[in-house]
């Protein structure tokens, strides 16, 4: 096995007014999730994203200030921004920091996914 960092770029899908991005797995500490979503583009006022963290095991403080940042930014916009399908180590960080406060969070029995597939505004 080399000591390459694989970077994938997270799966995106749209329905509407509603953006899945799906996080794919990475090998590297560096900030992965923060680079993901430095490259979303702006978009306009009413769009959902909802950031799909299944493929997410650790957060480092990078990735948490540029959540914040896009929740600022969507906020600002008009936009909504919902985190789902979080491990429970990756939640748990949320709860320590009081993040959870600020983001949207979906429960564990929420089901957003089945909602944007069936064409429901979430």
């Amino acid at each position: 096995m080399s000591g390459r960092i694989v970077c994938v770029a997270p799966k995106v899908e749209r329905n509407g007014d509603v953006v899945i991005l799906t996080f794919a797995p990475h090998r590297d500490a560096g900030g992965s999730l923060a680079r993901d979503l430095a490259g979303l583009p702006a978009r306009a006022g009413g769009c959902h994203l909802l950031l799909d963290f299944t493929a997410v095991e650790y957060l480092n403080s990078t990735d948490l200030g540029t959540l914040i940042a896009l929740h600022r930014r969507a906020e600002g916009a008009g936009e909504r921004l919902t985190l789902f399908n979080l491990s429970a180590s990756v939640f748990k960080l949320f709860t320590i920091t009081r993040l959870d406060t600020l983001l949207e969070i979906c429960r564990p029995d929420a089901a957003p996914v089945a909602a944007w597939a069936a064409g429901d505004r979430l």
